[in-house]
């Protein structure tokens, strides 16, 4: 009998830590605001994703901050270096993390007719 309590406990606070770590994503689109164009970031699309994919590693630990947060990619202007939001937004270089052009530019070789939606600047679906 103690045994199924102490794995009842268990599987309870499993659970409930598992519901605990991840923020429940917005389902209306964010508005990337920076120097020049708004992005508009739908979550419910890119729901596919592991959140970890955007949302890294900081100390080891998942942060579920926004991409701008202070600290983290909150140069909005420049276009070069990790702390700019432009540079790991657009990079197609190797990063420590995936990012959206990467991961946009992969989703267009398996589905090319998407591609003006995913890479294009000018009224796609990044930049309406």
């Amino acid at each position: 009998m103690k045994r199924i309590l102490f794995l009842s406990c268990m599987l309870t606070l499993a659970v409930a830590a598992s519901v605990a770590a991840a923020p429940k994503a917005p389902e209306a689109p964010l508005e990337f605001k920076g120097s020049q164009k708004t992005v508009m970031f739908p979550h419910v699309p890119h729901a596919k994703v592991e959140c970890v994919t955007c949302h890294h590693l900081i100390d080891g630990k998942e942060s579920y901050a926004k991409c701008g947060s202070s600290g983290c990619h909150d140069d909005l202007v420049g276009k070069k270096g990790e702390k700019s939001l432009h540079y790991v937004v657009h990079s197609k270089r190797d990063l420590k993390h995936t990012s959206c052009l990467m991961c946009h530019t992969k989703v267009v070789e398996e589905k090319p007719d998407l591609k003006k939606d995913l890479l294009g600047c000018a009224k796609s679906k990044c930049h309406p």
